[in-house]
């Protein structure tokens, strides 16, 4: 098997070299391929420009990481392995994600930690259609997890702002992933990955084919089909690996000193499900509970809740007891029954959650190239992606609220266990029920399955005619999902099958033929006699709802380039082109919205035509000065027009030193998810203070500071495109033919950032709905059901950092092959947000920004060091991933995240998120020509993630952090070449 490619045609670059060879110098690459092209340099295309060069190294910084790199990291996707970029930061989507809108379906990444829609994910250079599921409902963003491993060739990351080369979206940078074009033979490769605790199984398979050669024979064809497959992790099965699943963190078990009465910005009560409230002089805080996995009934007199646990009590007024409640709570909890209250404590997002949902993918890529003459080839490609995932969480709750489509939730906290019911305690009269049947048999966790596709289509034609090189294509990319809620409770049966009244079994009959083929009388026992519920009462109390999304993409798009005349340092380049796009999306509300419990509240589509036109000169001054510059018009038939500008220079002041700068004008057009006139979603997350039900209404401050209710976003066809100014400068210094440094300073400056009202404003300006049900007091307004923002042009941002990247190869000689080092550094010195009203938020060295996805925080230190050997037959390769600690705040000059809630103490010690780092390492060995063996270890050291309990985005640990919440990873595989 061998893989031969013409220089001109498959765009290797010398960075390519670099790589390949070590660290051979930069400007000495340009003299080792005149030799072997015959003296003939030829031009390559490189990210961030649209001109071909012989010099690959641009104005702007580009990270160039070959598939062997990829390999060496032992990763298991392209994801995977982009993620542990150190340019990669707050706003990255990972797979294991399955408590955000994208469900773990997806994954996508956030350079410069600015969100995952504001890097421009492409593919050989073109765009591809968004995933469905948008992040936050916001930012939309291309599924990475849909490029197939094997067919990567390479992967430039332009870490400079690009909208004058590409449009909208290139305001962090661009990841453009380089697939194979001239592949023969076969190579096949199996492998298998498993955790140290045996679970989280990974069989993966990949196929790859390629006939005829383009040198040879003037065409070829590929095609790579890989499938694999990812066991579910669950907390569980993670216990003792420090708070990994770990929700109730107030629970007196742990010694931390939170307030267990208290909740946090992505848990309830934090003493544990159960858990109920009492005020510091130790009585029970009125009308205030959580869910019981037993049920916890609330006193029709005096409106405290009491666990169904319980004894009769003069106290608890109790008319029947409950025997077998106490003895099921004791059997199925997994914390100490330790509440004052008598409430039945579990920490059920540590008995159903998970580290990572089941996953299951297939991949197929195929690409035909042919020669139709000296001057002109034709390529079609074509891929195909199908997924599925199943994603598990703490289970849905009769008193849960009913989303409906105006947005206005239906609550269903009165929800009562009839006066007849044999599970009452207050047997006679019907009283409210706080119940979580999570760990039902029948009934479950709360389960997501998705079933997602993308598909891909390219017709590309590229040639030279009047000394004009050309380049256009034909393109079409959709992808389509479908999501199950699973078992999600029927609010009309729920009703009657808990308190059978007549207006409720009426309502439930006209609802539900399942229902009324019920025998009468039919009530849904819980806890300890869930068992005698019948299959027949489960049917029809709980029915799956589904939704059907799509996101589309197609277009046309040409460019031409050639040189002109003749400066100092060669002739001056010129492209000019145009584009033209169509995109769609659609995402309804799921079936049943408005009658079941459990339902996202999430719908958002539209759809608008895209015209731009470009042009890019290219000027070699001299041999040693050269000067680029870009010009784009963009026209989005929703969002108005925008012009960006782009120009940079290069300055060789040594032979081995080149000094570089850039600057750049951006815009990001809003998404459909920000501009859709009937674009509406509901989130929680978001903390803030009830001020107007703490003032002087003897409300416990447990009840209205630091709560997190539900939000409901709403779009705004006024949007206007964001806009974006960048700068770069930096230098390129081989220090020898060996070892090379480069070292760019970069900040972005970005205006009218679509975001939504800041929900404490909102909450403040009454932009809010409550739930008098849930007063405690006669003065209690109720708590808040929903509050209401809207996407607006108001903020704006400013972000600036520094990159090293260094490299050295180290030849051992007499036959022990040699090494190769690799070191990159990201150092943020300002993650800046400044509001309309010109308040500033400091969020680098902390937890925010927690309006960006998962609020991971934003570190001010990302390191990678990579090291090869390479010997004969034997490659051995590690790499150390670490990411630096950053302060539990929210954002500079904030109190520490855990005051409020433990006593105004600091938690974790120092309100620190520790820093966290991994050792990966990988080998292969190299049997002969045609077989190979290889395997790798994730996390060799088994370091456990450091305590994060202020994340949304998982629960005890932070998210990116999830190789230490697995532990120690092996996977082997064999490879075949014929």
């Amino acid at each position: 098997m061998k893989e031969m490619r013409k220089f001109r045609q498959t765009d290797v670059s010398r960075a390519v070299l670099v790589a390949l060879c070590g660290t051979a110098s930069l400007f000495a690459a340009p003299q080792v391929f005149a030799q072997q092209q015959g003296q003939s340099l030829q031009r390559v295309e490189v990210t961030g420009t649209n001109i071909r060069r012989t010099d690959t190294e641009t104005p702007s910084p580009v990270q160039v990481i070959t598939r062997e790199e990829i390999e060496n990291s032992g990763k298991a996707n392209v994801a995977e392995y982009l993620q542990t970029l150190t340019a990669d930061a707050q706003g990255s989507v990972p797979f294991t994600y399955g408590r955000g809108f994208s469900g773990a379906t997806s994954a996508g990444i956030s350079l410069r930690g600015l969100g995952a829609n504001a890097t421009l994910v492409l593919i050989n250079g073109r765009r591809a259609a968004a995933a469905v599921l948008a992040d936050d409902a916001q930012r939309t963003y291309v599924d990475l997890n849909t490029i197939p491993l094997d067919a990567v060739e390479r992967v430039e990351v332009l870490k400079d702002g690009a909208s004058a080369i590409y449009g909208s979206d290139a305001v962090a940078g661009v990841v453009n992933i380089i697939l194979r074009k001239n592949f023969q033979g076969t190579q096949i490769k199996a492998q298998y990955g498993a955790s140290q605790k045996g679970d989280g199984d990974e069989p993966k398979i990949s196929l790859m084919h390629g006939r005829g050669d383009m040198d040879k024979d003037g065409w070829n064809w590929l095609v790579n089909l890989d499938a694999s497959k990812k066991d579910a992790i669950y907390y569980r099965d993670r216990v003792g690996r420090g708070m990994v699943g770990v929700s109730a963190i107030g629970n007196p078990k742990y010694t931390d000193g939170f307030d267990p009465n208290g909740s946090s910005n992505n848990l309830a009560r934090i003493g544990g499900n159960g858990w109920i409230a009492n005020t510091a002089s130790g009585a029970r805080v009125n009308n205030s509970v959580t869910q019981s996995i037993i049920g916890s009934v609330r006193n029709p007199t005096t409106l405290d809740y009491y666990s169904r646990g319980e004894a009769p009590t003069a106290a608890n007024g109790f008319t029947r007891a409950q025997p077998g409640a106490q003895a099921f709570c004791n059997q199925m909890a997994n914390l100490p029954q330790n509440n004052p209250m008598g409430g039945c404590v579990t920490d059920i997002w540590q008995q159903v959650g998970q580290v990572q949902p089941d996953f299951k993918n297939y991949n197929l890529f195929t690409r035909f190239a042919k020669q139709i003459n000296a001057e002109t080839e034709l390529a079609v490609e074509l891929s195909y992606y199908h997924a599925e995932s199943r994603i598990q969480n703490t289970g849905t709750t009769p008193s849960s609220a009913v989303n409906t489509p105006s947005g206005v939730p239906i609550s269903q906290a009165a929800t009562l266990i009839g006066a007849a019911h044999p599970d009452n305690p207050y047997f006679g009269t019907a009283a409210r029920i706080s119940y979580n049947p999570s760990l039902e048999p029948g009934f479950g966790p709360l389960v997501t399955s998705s079933e997602s596709s993308t598909f891909r289509a390219l017709a590309s034609l590229k040639g030279r005619v009047w000394n004009w090189d050309y380049d256009t294509g034909l393109f079409y990319s959709e992808a389509k999902q479908t999501d199950t809620a699973e078992k999600r409770i029927n609010v009309a049966v729920k009703n009657a099958l808990l308190n059978p009244t007549t207006a409720n079994v009426d309502a439930a009959r006209a609802a539900s033929a399942a229902y009324a083929a019920l025998p009468a009388g039919t009530v849904w026992r819980i806890g300890e006699n869930a068992g005698l519920n019948s299959p027949a009462l489960y049917q029809a109390l709980l029915q799956d709802q589904t939704r059907d999304g799509v996101s589309r993409m197609y277009g046309i798009d040409g460019k031409l380039t050639r040189e002109f005349g003749m400066l100092g340092g060669g002739p001056i380049g010129v492209a000019v082109g145009a584009e033209y796009r169509h995109e769609m999306s659609n995402l309804p509300f799921y079936t049943g919205l408005g009658n079941y419990i459990g339902l996202s509240l999430t719908k958002y589509g539209g759809e608008r035509d895209i015209w731009a036109v470009y042009t890019e000169g290219n000027f070699p001054v001299t041999k040693r000065i050269e000067l680029n510059a870009a010009l784009r018009y963009d026209h989005y038939s929703d969002a108005g027009s925008s012009v960006t500008p782009k120009v940079g220079g290069k300055v060789k002041a040594l032979d081995n030193l080149a000094l570089r700068a850039t600057y750049a004008k951006g815009f990001r057009a809003p998404s459909f998810t920000e501009n859709g006139i009937q674009s509406i979603a509901a989130f929680g997350g978001a903390t803030v203070n009830d001020n107007a039900r703490c003032a002087g209404t003897g409300v416990p401050s447990s009840n209205c500071l630091g709560v997190a209710p539900t939000f409901v976003q709403q779009g705004n066809p006024s949007l206007e495109a964001e806009k974006s100014t960048n700068w770069t400068v930096g230098g390129v210094w081989d220090i020898t033919p060996k070892s090379s440094v480069t070292l760019d300073w970069w900040e972005i400056k970005r205006t009218g950032l679509p975001v939504i009202e800041d929900p404490q404003q909102a909450i403040n300006n009454g932009q809010l709905t409550r739930d008098p049900s849930t007063k405690v007091t006669a003065a209690d307004p109720g708590g808040i059901l929903v509050g209401f923002v809207r996407f607006q042009n108001t903020s704006q941002s400013l972000t600036r950092g520094i990159d090293l990247d260094a490299k050295h190869r180290w030849d051992l000689g007499q036959g022990w092959g040699r090494l190769n080092f690799g070191l990159t550094w990201t150092h943020l010195l300002k993650q800046r947000v400044t509001d309309a009203n010109g308040t500033v938020h400091e969020y680098a060295g902390t937890h925010g920004d927690c309006h960006i996805t998962n609020c991971i925080g934003s570190p001010r230190d990302r390191i990678q060091f990579t090291t090869a050997w390479d010997m004969g037959r034997w490659r051995l390769a590690g790499v150390v991933n670490y990411r630096g600690s950053f302060n539990g705040i929210d954002e500079e000059g904030q109190p520490c995240w855990s005051a409020a809630i433990a006593g105004g103490r600091s938690i974790p010690a120092g309100c620190k998120v520790a820093s966290f780092w991994t050792l990966d390492i990988s080998g292969n060995y190299k049997i002969n020509d045609r077989f190979e063996v290889y395997g790798s270890i994730q996390n060799l050291t088994d370091k456990k993630p450091p305590y994060d309990p202020e994340t949304y985005g998982a629960i005890g640990y932070n998210p990116l952090d999830y190789s230490g919440a697995i532990g120690r990873f092996f996977r082997i595989g064999v490879k075949a070449k014929f």
